[in-house]
């Protein structure tokens, strides 16, 4: 399955033109945390250097400090290319979130690190 979906996602970038560019840049609000202390991820999308709104499919995967994901998310818009979640996590260690962010023929698959005491 693995093998497939990376193969439709390498299929997928080699179609789309050379001159368009999907740049997403995730932030958080705080890098360390303690257990439930809630922190905003956010992510700002661009197309060809301006940013969108519409057509843009997003979602975040949380995962786990062993590697497991918790589940996903699908951000709110703020407008100006903007989409953020507000989540905490339980436990301690490194949590990954990675946005998957497709738009048109482009996929975009940044991620973040947050670090729990």
């Amino acid at each position: 399955m693995k093998r497939l979906l990376l193969t439709v996602l390498l299929l997928t970038g080699c179609s789309a033109q050379a001159n368009e560019t999907l740049d997403v840049t995730l932030n958080a609000s705080k890098s360390e945390l303690e257990a439930f202390e809630p922190v905003t991820i956010t992510a700002t999308v661009m197309y060809n250097g301006k940013p969108i709104q519409n057509d843009v499919e997003i979602e975040f995967e949380l995962i786990n400090p062993t590697g497991n994901a918790i589940g996903s998310v699908t951000p709110d818009t703020s407008g100006d290319g903007k989409y953020a979640i507000e989540t905490s996590f339980d436990g301690t260690g490194i949590y990954k979130v990675i946005s998957h962010v497709s738009y048109g023929q482009l996929h975009e698959m940044p991620e973040i690190e947050v670090k729990l005491k």
